[in-house]
């Protein structure tokens, strides 16, 4: 009897071991075929900007996979000169962008069929920064002083409006041209410079030298910064495909926002020309501007954008005002926070 006894406990111990070998060998078959990338659509993503930690949430979304769980294979792309996001979209050569609201209106306000789908910055990193030593720390200050201003984008805009809104007299200013490095605070050619919260400031303070911050938003003027944006028929043929795009990418900075050391670790994978240091600043300072803590991530609305087509009308950057709602879509994002 011990011995029948023993001889089914060897079956059954066989058992079990041979029910656990295909359990296994099921599960990576199975991972196996869903990690094939054969029917995942091709997705190519233009930045508005050079790989930096500005773009984390979406290497995130490409290195954790949250792209391929909705059947894209997501390829970002740095920004070059010769061809923006917004001519890129346009063109057929990407399916999606991230360009400035400002970008967003003035290529909406000139016919062309840009649609935004998410904000990525609510609130504009745009800022002024002054050595701490000079006592400048409000817009006020700048009468009688050196200002370096960056030109032709939104920092100029919202430095503009901001002095305006305040009823700064400008003439009262000397006002100069100035690049992205912040050398020119930093040699001591300019009293102010202008520039993004999350990179000019840092490279002052890598430099030995400890900055006053003036947020321009602080001040009434703000524009929402980067934003997630495709064509008005990608949205309309296509509309799963942007769903997909916008789901991932709101996962992805979900994610990156929750796990700031992993969203590092991913975002390094594609910056080649900067310190982990600086990345790491660069994101903790933009994740305040991300997540705001009053609206869900990527949310947009009216006001907003109202503000942003109020601030390029009053600097003459178009010539007519259009109805904002043209400019975005809340379809996406609706159904995102329903899921």
């Amino acid at each position: 009897m011990k011995r029948n006894n023993w001889i089914v406990g060897i079956l059954v111990a066989a058992f079990i071991l041979l029910i656990g070998g295909v359990s296994w060998w099921y599960l990576e078959v199975r991972s196996s075929l869903t990690n094939q990338k054969t029917d995942l659509m091709p997705i190519q993503l233009r930045l508005k900007w050079l790989n930096q930690a500005q773009f984390a949430g979406n290497y995130v979304a490409v290195e954790k996979g949250f792209y391929r769980e909705q059947g894209l294979s997501v390829t970002t792309v740095p920004f070059n000169y010769g061809d923006s996001p917004i001519d890129a979209v346009l063109a057929g050569k990407a399916q999606f962008g991230i360009a400035g609201a400002d970008e967003i209106m003035i290529a909406r306000t000139a016919g062309k069929p840009v649609k935004a789908i998410a904000v990525i910055y609510r609130t504009s990193p745009v800022v002024a920064f002054s050595l701490k030593n000079s006592g400048i720390t409000r817009p006020q200050d700048f009468i009688g002083k050196r200002v370096g201003i960056e030109r032709g984008q939104n920092v100029e805009y919202l430095y503009k409006a901001m002095m305006s809104k305040l009823k700064i007299d400008r003439s009262k200013i000397k006002e100069v041209t100035v690049g992205t490095d912040a050398s020119e605070l930093i040699n001591g050619s300019v009293d102010v410079s202008t520039g993004y919260i999350i990179n000019e400031p840092q490279l002052v303070v890598e430099a030995g030298k400890d900055v006053n911050i003036i947020l321009m938003a602080d001040y009434g003027v703000n524009m929402y910064a980067d934003v997630l944006f495709t064509t008005d028929a990608m949205a309309q043929t296509k509309p799963e495909i942007v769903q997909e795009m916008t789901k991932a990418t709101i996962d992805g900075w979900q994610y990156a926002i929750e796990h700031p050391s992993e969203a590092i670790d991913d975002t390094m994978k594609y910056v080649t020309t900067s310190s982990r240091t600086h990345q790491e600043y660069m994101f903790s300072t933009s994740a305040p501007l991300i997540n705001t803590g009053t609206v869900k991530l990527g949310e947009m609305d009216i006001s907003g954008w109202q503000q942003v087509q109020n601030i390029l009308f009053d600097q003459k950057l178009i010539s007519k005002k259009i109805d904002v709602r043209d400019a975005y879509t809340l379809q996406f994002l609706n159904t995102v926070y329903k899921q």
